[in-house]
């Protein structure tokens, strides 16, 4: 009996000193990384660092976390974040992301509060910290823009899946539940009053290829760029506005895409009203895309509903050789 006991005993000093190690050296790791980005040029800092959670769990938490890229001008402020882990699996991460944050970038500063947002993320283990999974959740979250819009969204998700046969493509999925843009974004997407007052459902579906894999390089330097994205569904649907997009393109080193998507849009009108408003459209071709939108529609008969195949080419989204408008770019700052 008494052997067992001593048994016991080392082998909870043993454990107790695997998890002593475990945490400082993720505590180390983490303000390494932060160093090393100040070092870099980076405003990096944060108020407090520790790790918990003995004896089965690494939970660490950094408060008044402040990061600030120079580079692209992207900021991340947040009052506190948390990372867990199981101390028998740490590559199995989950993340609490703390209501309060900001964004900014050189154009505007973002607020973020939610009652929820949270992510579980699985990571390849190894110093580059190659992401493999991610699930996002997001339950009333509200952005409001330093220029003057603002949605909150009831609920979200965003999950993310590194394919098998190709390390540098992943499968996307989003999908979005009652987003509703503030009065003041309203009134610019809506001068007629015609719209609900929010955006019922948007579902987004896509298999993208990157330049590099998203890993903790991603977060140091410059973000991996797509080169190929299909989308397998995008759907959208606001009040009587219906917007349905499929098809595949690829992507340069400009972020310019070239290929071909099937368009269905009812109520198409509203629709370029809407991308007008928000910038999508330049003003100075709002006449050419509704013209273009009237001779799609009437290509099948229906003047209110848009049933077309279009190519993206030269930075331009066309309907055979004619361009109706600029296609966007996949740039990722």
């Amino acid at each position: 009996m008494r052997k067992i006991l001593w048994l016991i005993l080392i082998a909870a000093l043993v454990y107790s000193g695997y998890w002593l190690v475990g945490a400082k050296s993720t505590e180390r790791a983490i303000a390494g990384w932060i160093a090393a980005r100040e070092s870099e040029g980076w405003q990096a800092e944060y108020d407090d660092l520790s790790t918990g959670g003995f004896p089965l769990r690494f939970d660490t938490t950094i408060t008044a976390l402040s990061l600030a890229d120079p580079e692209t001008g992207v900021a991340y402020n947040a009052p506190r974040l948390e990372f867990k882990s199981a101390s028998y699996a740490p590559t199995a991460l989950s993340a609490v992301f703390a209501s309060g944050a900001t964004f900014a970038t050189p154009l505007q500063r973002i607020d973020v509060s939610h009652d929820r947002a949270d992510a579980d993320l699985f990571v390849d283990a190894g110093p580059n910290l190659t992401l493999d999974v991610a699930a996002f959740s997001l339950e009333n979250v509200t952005l409001t823009s330093t220029l003057g819009w603002g949605v909150t969204l009831a609920n979200g998700s965003f999950n993310t899946k590194r394919s098998a046969d190709n390390p540098l493509t992943h499968d996307i999925r989003f999908s979005a539940r009652d987003f509703i843009p503030n009065d003041g974004l309203m009134s610019a997407l809506d001068k007629d009053g015609i719209l609900s007052d929010r955006f019922e459902t948007l579902d987004i579906a896509v298999t993208a290829t990157f330049d590099a894999p998203w890993d903790i390089h991603a977060l140091e330097g410059q973000r991996p760029q797509p080169t190929r994205i299909d989308i397998e569904t995008f759907a959208a649907q606001w009040g009587t506005l219906d917007l349905q997009i499929a098809g595949g393109f690829d992507v340069d080193d400009r972020g310019t895409p070239t290929g071909k998507i099937a368009l269905k849009a009812r109520n198409w009108r509203e629709i370029i009203e809407i991308a007008t408003a928000t910038g999508l459209i330049p003003a100075d071709m709002k006449s050419l895309a509704l013209r273009a939108g009237q001779v799609l529609a009437g290509l099948k008969g229906n003047a209110d509903t848009i049933d077309a195949e279009l190519s993206l080419s030269d930075g331009m989204i066309l309907l055979g050789f004619i361009p109706i408008g600029p296609a966007p770019n996949f740039s990722i700052r």
